[in-house]
């Protein structure tokens, strides 16, 4: 989808492939953990796409998906506390 609002904002394709590696977490704690940040940090990416953004409809999209990953944020973070305060 982002690839697409940049062709049509821009006229210009985005290419390349991302080189991240799956790591192999150790256990639950560790893989929510870093689940959580993964989402934190991609709200941050957004953010500064969105602020880049005309009003419109892609703005509209982007804020759709800031909002999406914050939700995952919070299912994380619940699924911390509650696994934390069973031990």
């Amino acid at each position: 989808m982002f690839r697409g609002m940049f062709k049509e904002i821009t006229g210009q394709d985005i290419t390349g492939i991302s080189s991240e590696q799956y790591q192999r977490i150790s256990s639950y704690e560790e893989g929510l953990e870093k689940a959580l940040q993964g989402e934190l940090a991609a709200v941050e990416k957004y953010r500064k796409i969105w602020f880049g953004l005309p009003v419109g409809i892609y703005r509209d999209t982007v804020y759709g998906i800031i909002l999406d990953e914050l939700k995952h944020a919070s299912k994380y973070n619940y699924l911390l506390t509650l696994d934390r305060t069973t031990i």
